[in-house]
């Protein structure tokens, strides 16, 4: 049993991955969901994380999975929602409703029902914890060929400051948004170019910035319901 420790969700790979090793190389006991086997889910466990696994599509899943992190827990420090999904919505309508369901169930109902099973633990922490949702640019600003994605981060967005009122002062909920951090393997070059043409720093930033803005609200003793872009710009386009 340890205590104080941060959970991270989608944490087996890119940003969950980056900010996982961060907080393991600060000192903080680091929890590891992965929906997935992975290369760095090895290595995280090697640099003693606990990882766990869920497929956040399932209730049951999540359930089991919250029940073996207060097995192996006395205390949260902080819960980093981190795992997505990310696709343009269906042309075919019948084919985009089970999008419906998968990035509600992702973005929104998981994360839900993930602070309120683990709110216990946020509270045991021996200081003042955090709840981080990672959103996304979009949900300020949708983006109409991915439309149902956008508004289930717009959702969870919303959750977020509810949360932030309702669990305030002992458990801070901040918000960050980001924008072209990481491509998907399945963008073209020529996307890459039309993305990074219309942010104004022109680059594509790697997971460095959202460790950074996470490991800033950790620190940060007056920040909650805040909502953080980490864009490059984009938005301002």
């Amino acid at each position: 049993m340890q205590d104080d420790m941060i959970f991270i969700t989608g944490a087996g790979r890119r940003v969950g991955y980056a900010l996982a090793e961060y907080f393991l190389t600060q000192g903080h006991p680091v929890i590891g969901h992965h929906h997935r086997e992975s290369v760095e889910c090895e290595k995280l466990r090697q640099r003693g994380a606990l990882m766990v696994q869920a497929n956040f599509e399932d209730e049951d899943s999540v359930q089991q999975m919250c029940a073996q992190i207060e097995s192996q827990c006395r205390s949260l420090r902080a819960i980093i929602h981190n795992a997505s999904a990310f696709t343009k919505t269906h042309a075919d309508a019948e084919q985009a409703l089970p999008q419906f369901d998968q990035f509600y169930r992702i973005h929104m109902r998981t994360p839900w029902q993930i602070n309120t099973a683990l709110i216990p633990l946020l509270r045991a922490c021996s200081r003042v914890s955090d709840i981080v949702h990672i959103t996304d640019i979009y949900a300020d600003n949708p983006n109409p060929v991915y439309d149902v994605y956008c508004a289930s981060k717009a959702g969870l967005q919303n959750l977020s400051l509810s949360f932030a009122k309702q669990l305030a002062p002992k458990i801070k909920v901040n918000v960050i948004q980001p924008g072209p951090i990481l491509f998907k393997e399945w963008h073209s070059e020529a996307a890459k170019k039309a993305v990074l043409s219309e942010t104004l720093l022109g680059f594509e930033a790697g997971p460095e910035p959202i460790v950074k803005a996470a490991s800033a609200l950790l620190d940060n003793p007056y920040q909650t319901g805040a909502i953080i872009p980490v864009d490059g710009g984009r938005r301002l386009t």
